[in-house]
């Protein structure tokens, strides 16, 4: 009987032992292949969120799947979110759906609580409406330098679609972002049952303590030199970029309604309620409505739009 040569007989072992390492350890590529993205849980309450994340009254700690530095745009989702709250709340207490709903979808997002004064960082929105644009456009710069990414999509409640809106106009904004999704957005200002125009007329002490508590408040009147400013021209838009409106169906801070609208080819203006009754959001719980957060995905990936859904959602706190 014929003998196998030693060196066969090496090499086939060597051979198994490759196979088998492969087998157990995988390839070089597999090895290096990026982890699966953490999913977040999704809470349509922002009082349901808050009793999960007390927390968040830190004005500093970002909402669930919010500021991972570390996270990398994806083929699909190559543009990363930032997100902006309204007055008197901060990025932690006004996203306890949005911010995790968009990590969840694939996007990388980023958020800041803008405007704080000193004597109360615990809500933001108090600063110069001005002044906080700054801070958004220090963020936006950071976080396409971070990503590598070439422009970000923005999605503001109320005063954060306003700063988000001076940002792409008069911060040359429109270079490096080509989305704007609001919530409850004030574009044109609101008469506010009447207390908008009443300070623009305090006395001098008085319009001096409001300054320096709130300049912001001086500032989102209908007709204020600030919404003047964002609305010359004609409109607060800005061509290059898409813009959606997602109103309540119970608006009671953004008045008249036509002040969250845009008329302009490059605007699509929704309410919540149109198509679903049961949808009760209104200025403040709209940000918690699954309908409205349906509504933001199909804006920032038409591509990918998924049917509304239709579900309850109470106003105020939800």
């Amino acid at each position: 009987m014929s003998r196998t040569p030693p060196r066969r007989v090496l090499g086939a072992t060597v051979t198994a032992l490759l196979s088998v390492a492969a087998l157990l350890f995988g390839s070089g590529h597999t090895a290096s292949a990026a982890p699966a993205r953490q999913t977040y849980p999704v809470v349509y309450s922002l009082a349901g969120g808050f009793v999960a994340n007390p927390g968040s009254l830190d004005p500093n700690r970002a909402p669930a799947g919010s500021n991972i530095w570390s996270c990398e745009p994806s083929p699909e989702k190559p543009e990363p979110v930032i997100l902006l709250h309204g007055l008197g709340g901060n990025q932690g207490l006004n996203f306890p759906a949005i911010s995790p709903l968009l990590a969840n979808n694939g996007y990388c997002v980023f958020s800041l609580t803008y405007g704080k004064q000193w004597w109360l960082p615990t809500v933001g929105g108090l600063r110069s409406m001005p002044d906080s644009a700054r801070e958004l456009s220090a963020l936006v710069d950071r976080v396409l330098t971070t990503t590598g990414a070439s422009k970000v999509k923005l999605v503001g409640h109320s005063e954060g679609t306003t700063i988000a809106s001076y940002y792409l106009k008069a911060l040359d904004g429109a270079k490096k972002a080509d989305a704007l999704v609001g919530f409850s957005p004030n574009y044109a200002g609101t008469t506010l049952y009447g207390l908008t125009e009443l300070a623009q007329n305090l006395p001098p002490f008085l319009n001096a303590v409001l300054e320096s508590v709130c300049m912001s408040c001086k500032e989102f009147g209908r007709g204020t030199p600030f919404m003047d400013e964002l609305n010359a021209g004609g409109t607060a838009a800005v061509p290059g970029v898409t813009y959606t409106n997602i109103q309540p169906a119970l608006e009671e801070v953004v008045l008249p309604n036509s002040s969250g609208q845009l008329d302009v080819p490059n605007a699509t203006n929704h309410r919540v309620d149109e198509g679903c009754a049961a949808d009760l959001s209104d200025h403040v719980s709209v940000v918690t409505s699954k309908r409205g957060n349906q509504i933001m995905l199909n804006a920032l990936d038409p591509a990918d739009a998924k049917p509304l859904p239709c579900a309850f959602n109470p106003p105020f706190l939800s």
